[in-house]
């Protein structure tokens, strides 16, 4: 019985599969180690730079409005990263999450798709493109650019970023969850709003930030007026359909950096990162004002008001529980001083 030896081509060929395989299991072994979705992202963006002997790379984010932004990159200027927005459709990053499909540019500066766009960014004239995809949807795009050869990419490394951003679908589809979980843990069953526990942590984080960048930040306490009486009045179930209205006026209010909580019963806190005690103050009335103009008991016969109390890190307290009292104090006076109004430190 004779033995077919393979052909050296074929052994060669052979060696490169299993080393392409390799790298794949690899890939998904250290991916799937983690269920922190960016900590899944940054080791797929690095192991494809290794793989593939790239300087660039990027990975864009599919956000709400259909633009994608760019969440994490290696050789780009910071400048880029921050304001980098790509409309679905337009150039290679575009192109790949609107088509869903991946993408071999090998010129350039030759493909009238794409000429002309961040061309001073890069060293070769190739460029690989991926989608990203969770539950069957592109969620986002991968990028590779400038091998440290100088030469340009070829199909075999198109194919192998399409095998890792693949694979790297399982490791997002779990970490989503995963962060899901956590968030929900975090959340006020009834207001969506983050709770009590959450507010206190980001607080003590927020503190820790501010000591270690010297910056302000605000904190403010709000309770709606005479709620007990309009519990009284009204039921329980209405009661927890104005909370719920509260909400949703004080979180449109709200920044994307800002954190608003329910803290406990009717009252809630909102956390204002790098905002000082005049800013927070003005925030603070329009909420108010917001409140009282927009929103109505259940007769339609009066607004609903709240009142408040505004406090700055570090002038009001250095300590979590100094700030939140100095707060306090100042909504206490609020309502002492005929409610429906706003009272801060100073």
């Amino acid at each position: 019985m004779s033995v077919e030896i393979p052909k050296a081509g074929e052994l060669d060929r052979l060696r490169k599969r299993n080393d392409e395989l390799e790298v794949i299991f690899e890939t998904i072994r250290d991916l799937i180690s983690t269920l922190s979705v960016h900590e899944v992202m940054e080791r797929l963006l690095d192991r494809t730079l290794q793989h593939l002997n790239a300087e660039i790379g990027s990975i864009l984010v599919l956000d709400p409005d259909s633009t994608l932004r760019i969440m994490l990159a290696r050789g780009l200027p910071e400048t880029v990263v921050e304001e980098a927005r790509v409309k679905l459709g337009e150039g290679i990053s575009g192109f790949v999450a609107q088509n869903n499909t991946s993408l071999l540019v090998t010129d350039i500066e030759n493909d009238g798709r794409f000429q002309g766009r961040n061309r001073e960014r890069y060293y070769t004239s190739s460029f690989l493109s991926a989608p990203l995809r969770l539950h069957g949807s592109v969620r986002g795009v991968i990028n590779v650019n400038n091998k440290a050869t100088r030469e340009p990419f070829v199909d075999d490394d198109l194919e192998l970023l399409e095998a890792l951003a693949g694979h790297a679908a399982v490791a997002l589809a779990n970490a989503h969850r995963y962060e899901e979980a956590l968030a929900q843990g975090k959340r006020d069953s009834l207001t969506g709003l983050a709770n009590h526990g959450h507010f206190w942590s980001s607080l003590d984080l927020e503190i820790q930030r501010a000591q270690r960048y010297q910056r302000e930040f605000s904190v403010v306490l709000l309770d709606v007026d005479h709620f007990k009486r309009y519990n009284d009045r009204f039921g329980h179930v209405a009661g927890d359909q104005l909370l719920v209205s509260l909400s949703t006026l004080i979180s449109e209010r709200c920044r994307a950096t800002d954190l608003a909580a329910r803290y406990g019963g009717e009252e809630f806190a909102i956390l204002l990162p790098e905002t000082r005690l005049d800013g927070a103050v003005t925030f603070a009335e329009k909420i108010r004002a917001t409140i009282e103009h927009q929103s109505h008991d259940p007769s339609g016969e009066r607004g609903v008001t709240v009142s408040i109390g505004v406090a700055a890190y570090p002038t009001d307290g250095e300590a979590p529980a100094d700030l939140v009292k100095a707060a306090d104090a100042e909504l206490y006076r609020a309502k002492s001083e005929g409610r429906n109004c706003v009272r801060s430190t100073r």
